[in-house]
């Protein structure tokens, strides 16, 4: 099962799971233009069940975008995996 995790800080801190994309980036853009957030993420996560320890936790995928206010609006740019930037 994939999810979105987001998470939006500075100076507030906040964070949320969502079953789209769209619906995670809307919340985290809103922290943003309210003022109450300077940064956010969005990343798709995979679902992870424990079986042995009974624990659930979320493997980040890597594919996803980070976003800082630009002006009136929002930039939107995408995570780049490590060891892959360009040199």
């Amino acid at each position: 099962m994939i999810v979105w995790l987001w998470e939006a800080s500075g100076p507030g801190k906040f964070q949320g799971i969502t079953g789209d994309d769209h619906a995670a980036r809307r919340a985290a853009a809103h922290c943003i233009t309210s003022g109450a957030a300077e940064t956010a993420t969005v990343e798709a996560a995979s679902l992870m069940i424990g079986v042995s320890s009974l624990t659930d936790c979320y493997h980040r995928t890597g594919t996803g975008w980070m976003a800082r206010r630009s002006g009136a609006g929002l930039c939107w740019e995408a995570l780049t995996a490590p060891g892959l930037a360009a040199s």
